[in-house]
């Protein structure tokens, strides 16, 4: 049986007993939306980009702090006892200035912006997970379908042993090793099985899902510029927003204008006045009330600008890593495959030599182990290169 046949005749067993069901109209995007449901760290994002809206919202208001109303009275009944007695309602409005006004609503923008970028940056960072857990899904069921073969042949190989040692053709210690190796090889299978049945069980905390795509495999993403990269994305716009705060303390700590409206009502004990006023009050701009405030925020800027720069160094050797491991799983596909090729012609001789009485079959068993090394490596081989492959594109922000 050639080797993609072998192949392919494991995953069909494999896919047959599994749970977790590929299914033809489900692709890699629908299980990235599916776990960006499930990740807790959505309510945190949700969070962030209610409060961009209130910023944006707070950022047209032409009052920079809540109206203050004030009563007064006075009165000399305790001094000239004349009868005077005088009240006084006020109202203060703190005014926002033109440029305060303008900095908060570009600050806004920017929140805004800043929480549309981070929901992309964790919508790759959940791909990347998925990802992960997709392709260890595809080793391990790809493991238990060559543990089931390798049984199978060693329970095949058993049953002739047994037939050949009723007709006195070998001797009796073959047929304990042939049913050693059985035995070794069904514990292998339990052990494969329980490993997938952990892989399972990590997609589906990850994901909420009992069903997968029916394929995964993805090509390298070749044209995909890294200033598109989500995570850098993200760095360039808390930069930005940065920027905006730091506007924003520059403008808050100058002087605003406080409008007031007051009316008052005086009696002398022979008439009463009533009169209404209004007035303008500007504080005076002191430079160092205002420089910690300002000081801060650029200290704030000085660190987004660190962290895209860092951000950026790397991702590009997240990238160069990618490229020389996919470039290296290329390489060892296409070793372990001429090793699959010289240990097939290697088993076929060994089996040969031992029907014909040529050696013995802890010869053939030695082969018959290197046989499924080789093709296990070659198995996992092509699940490596397509791995390397996603985590290629997860290293260049491609998001399903």
């Amino acid at each position: 049986m050639s080797g993609a046949v072998l192949v392919l005749a494991g995953a069909l067993s494999a896919h047959a007993a599994e749970p977790v069901r590929p299914v033809p109209e489900l692709d890699l995007a629908a299980v990235v939306d599916a776990a960006v449901e499930n990740d807790p760290r959505g309510q945190a994002l949700a969070a962030e980009q209610a409060h961009a809206r209130v910023l944006g919202e707070r950022a047209g208001s032409f009052l920079d702090g809540p109206p203050s109303l004030g009563i007064a009275h006075q009165n000399d009944a305790l001094a000239s006892d004349t009868g005077l007695s005088e009240w006084q309602a006020s109202v203060e409005l703190p005014l926002r200035r033109p440029g305060l006004r303008g900095a908060a609503r570009r600050e806004a923008e920017r929140a805004g912006e800043v929480a549309a970028s981070r929901a992309a940056a964790l919508r790759l960072a959940v791909a990347g997970q998925v990802r992960e857990r997709l392709w260890q899904l595809a080793e391990k069921r790809e493991a238990l379908a060559v543990a089931r073969r390798e049984l199978a042949t060693a329970r095949e190989l058993q049953a002739s042993v047994e037939k050949r040692l009723e007709r006195g053709d070998v001797p009796r210690t073959d047929l304990l090793l042939a049913r050693e190796e059985t035995l070794q090889r069904e514990i292998d299978v339990d052990r494969a099985r329980l490993e997938l049945e952990q892989a399972r069980a990590a997609y589906r905390r990850l994901t909420g899902l009992d069903r997968r795509p029916e394929t995964t495999a993805e090509s390298p993403a070749t044209s995909v510029s890294l200033q598109q990269h989500p995570g850098l994305a993200s760095a360039r716009a808390s930069t930005r927003r940065a920027q905006a705060a730091v506007a924003v303390a520059r403008e808050q700590h100058r002087a605003q204008p406080t409008l007031g409206f007051n009316l008052r009502s005086e009696d002398d004990g022979v008439e009463t006045v009533e009169s209404v006023g209004f007035s303008v009050s500007v504080p005076l701009e002191t430079r160092k009330l205002r420089a910690p405030a300002v000081s801060g925020a650029a200290m704030a800027l000085a660190r987004a600008e660190a962290d895209y720069r860092e951000r950026e160094r790397a991702i590009r050797l997240a990238v160069e890593q990618a490229e020389q491991a996919m470039r290296s799983a290329r390489e060892r596909l296409a070793r372990a495959e001429e090793r699959l090729s010289v240990a097939r012609e290697s088993l076929s001789i060994a089996e040969k030599a031992y029907r014909l009485g040529e050696s013995s079959l802890l010869d053939l068993l030695r082969v018959r182990s290197r046989s499924f090394d080789a093709e296990r490596r070659a198995v996992m081989g092509r699940i490596d290169l397509h791995r390397a492959i996603a985590r290629y594109n997860q290293a260049k922000g491609v998001t399903p």
